[in-house]
């Protein structure tokens, strides 16, 4: 045992004597408290500067809505928009500390949709308009015979404001069920190992089919809105679970305050290890010994996740919004078919060793009970606004999906899978010679315009002549008209 002497001024020997310790407790959170208080304050003020600034920076740009329309005969498969989403992350850039706070600028974001209008369906992408070239020839190095088309904003067509007279909104947002560094099921899973080519059983499909069932003045719409991370630090937490599935043990390097804890702590340390046995830990429980053989002794399905993991920190990560909407005529509005078929649609994606898609109960409008009734036109209103805005910070949480398992969401019907509700072009569209030159600036588009201009009166002119009159020949006088009164 060791002995320890503490001196201590006259004047703190006296308080600590005559002062009761609720007293002691109430004065010190009086001189202290305020410290956390105030850090709590500042971190809200900063967070509320941060998003007015973010506003303002958002109104600044300018939106491009992109319909793509792929021929029935090309060959689509997820690889290519796998390789797209690779090729479209070079949109990630450095921001500034000025740029961030005092700008409001933030990474880029891209929103990718699978929309049906009374059963038409269109694969719609939304980017800005200085990205507009990067997308469209990322787009075009997958697939050389798609025909991109800006549009209007489809999604406009239904109101903002709920109760309403003549439409009913249902829909809400998708979460990983799971940690992030665990997959969901990917296209490679869909493979058919049955089949002698290996056919690709497209998990699309049945949310392709339930879409094309639309009726009139009924819509459905998927919404993807993907923006690159700051970085790739959500692949750590990854690492750190390989390396406890491996029995390796983490090494952390000791950063300031760890410095600060281990010299405040070594005196009390040091007093408990005396107290209970010297050189024993303080708790009294032997040291826990490293298993150098944990990863032999794994089980299949262990493995199966081992490797599940690898794959996806592996490739680079996207933070994503999955959100759905279905709107219709209140006298017509199918909410129970299109709850069921969405959760069944989703389904198809789920793991039940990694990870799935489930759906995220605060965006969902419900009425089951009366306080739901009460918020269920509020968020109605927010699902539709948060749509409509593309708006990837409201609501809930992001989510991190990898390259692959954006393009499994959002890819084009591979050709032998065709579905007669799809939006497709019918042939294909070749691509300008490298001969042709560009116009003079304010040169007309068509230099002979005039010629093509009088061509068109003439047209008109032929077809406001009258009709002459049909005049049948006769063996007697084929060119002349037949008598009046030929006797038969």
């Amino acid at each position: 045992m060791i002995g320890i002497a503490i001196h201590l001024p006259t004047v703190v020997v006296h308080y600590l004597k005559v002062t009761p310790l609720p007293l002691m407790m109430t004065q010190a959170l009086l001189l202290i408290g305020w410290i956390p208080i105030l850090g709590v304050i500042i971190w809200g003020l900063t967070h509320i500067w941060q998003d007015y600034k973010q506003g303002l920076y958002a109104k600044t740009l300018k939106w491009q809505i992109l319909s793509v329309n792929v021929p029935q005969d090309a060959i689509n498969t997820p690889k290519g928009m796998e390789n797209f989403f690779v090729n479209l992350s070079g949109v990630k850039s450095g921001i500034t500390w000025r740029e961030k706070w005092l700008v409001g600028k933030e990474q880029a974001s891209f929103s990718f949709e699978i929309v049906s209008n009374e059963g038409k369906i269109q694969f719609i992408i939304r980017t800005i308009d200085k990205y507009r070239d990067l997308v469209e020839a990322a787009l075009y190095a997958q697939y050389p015979e798609a025909q991109i088309t800006e549009i209007q904003d489809y999604a406009m067509a239904i109101p903002r404001e709920y109760p309403n007279n003549e439409y009913d909104v249902f829909g809400g947002e998708l979460a990983l069920s799971n940690k992030a560094f665990f997959p969901i099921r990917t296209f490679e899973d869909f493979e058919h190992q049955g089949e002698k080519d290996f056919r690709f059983k497209d998990p699309l499909l049945p949310i392709i089919e339930m879409m094309g069932k639309m009726r009139e003045k009924e819509h459905y719409w998927i919404q993807f809105i993907i923006r690159p991370p700051d970085d790739q630090s959500w692949t750590k937490e990854g690492i750190a679970y390989l390396n406890k599935m491996m029995g390796k043990e983490e090494k952390h390097a000791p950063g300031f305050m760890d410095a600060i804890t281990e010299s405040a702590l070594w005196l009390p340390k040091g007093v408990a290890a005396q107290l209970i046995g010297f050189g024993a830990p303080a708790d009294g429980h032997k040291e826990e010994k490293k298993d150098d053989f944990r990863m032999f002794r794994m089980t299949p399905q262990e493995k199966v996740m081992l490797d599940s993991v690898a794959d996806k920190i592996s490739k680079v990560g996207w933070k994503t919004k999955i959100r759905f909407l279905y709107a219709g005529p209140k006298t017509d509005f199918r909410k129970g078919l299109m709850a069921s078929s969405m959760k069944g649609m989703w389904a198809v994606f789920t793991n039940q060793n990694l990870n799935s898609l489930s759906l995220h109960g605060p965006a969902i409008p419900k009425d089951d009970y009366f306080w739901q009734k009460w918020k269920m036109p509020e968020k109605q209103r927010n699902l539709v606004e948060r749509y409509q805005g593309r708006k990837g910070g409201a609501g809930g949480s992001w989510q991190m999906l990898n390259t692959t398992e954006l393009a499994t969401l959002f890819h084009f019907p591979a050709a032998d899978a065709r579905t007669p509700v799809l939006s497709t072009t019918g042939a294909r569209r070749a691509e300008a010679p490298n001969t042709l030159e560009f116009a003079i600036h304010n040169e007309p588009q068509l230099q002979n315009w005039k010629l093509q201009n009088a061509d068109a009166k003439e047209e008109e002119r032929v077809q406001s002549l009258p009709i002459a009159p049909l005049r049948v020949p006769t063996p007697m006088s084929p060119t002349e008209d037949a008598p009046p009164n030929l006797p038969m």
